[in-house]
């Protein structure tokens, strides 16, 4: 077993400079689930629960680590605390392009979905304009350019779109870190 998240000798700076801590980053930054002292994941693939519950085993006992209804929640303030703050400071994160990627990934199999045809209908779906705008922004960095942004005043949701001209692009390129994607033929 790894080293426990929050013991002296834990660097939480290797947390999120890989791409799979990148990846459950962006996939709880999808849901923000939080309590006091935990954060939880919810999905309703259990083969994207089970990606992060082995994640979370390299650095946390299984007492720590609770499953469901589709939920997973790690109970740990310093875990949550850090999720936190690299939330709001998520743009400074990736700065290195090869990090977006897995970022992405994992926003699109929290609230992501494309049309059938993989190319109409590539969005993703926010609570909140400001983190549309911050995802927008940061897909500029690698290239993808035509987006929208949308607000569904009956739902009370941002979408943000990538156009159809460079959603295979989009797709291509979080493919490799997407558990959804590697779900379907491509």
């Amino acid at each position: 077993m790894g080293n426990i998240v929050g013991s002296s000798n834990f660097n939480f700076s290797s947390f999120f400079s890989g791409s799979e801590g990148i990846y459950i980053l962006g996939l709880w930054c999808a849901d923000s689930y939080w309590w006091s002292s935990s954060i939880g994941i919810s999905n309703t693939d259990g083969r994207i629960i089970g990606r992060c519950r082995d994640y979370f085993l390299r650095f946390f006992p299984k007492e720590r680590i609770k499953f469901r209804d589709n939920h997973l929640y790690v109970n740990s303030r310093p875990l949550l605390r850090e999720f936190r703050s690299a939330k709001s400071s998520i743009e400074d994160k990736l700065t290195k392009s090869k990090l977006i990627y897995p970022y992405f990934a994992g926003r699109f199999d929290g609230d992501g979905s494309v049309n059938n045809n993989l190319r109409n209908d590539c969005r993703i779906v926010y609570g909140y304009r400001k983190e549309a705008e911050l995802d927008r922004r940061i897909m500029k960095k690698i290239g993808i350019q035509k987006t929208q942004i949308y607000f569904y005043q009956s739902a009370n949701t941002y979408c943000l779109y990538v156009s159809r001209y460079q959603s295979r692009e989009f797709l291509e390129a979080i493919y490799p870190y997407s558990t959804k994607l590697q779900s379907i033929k491509f």
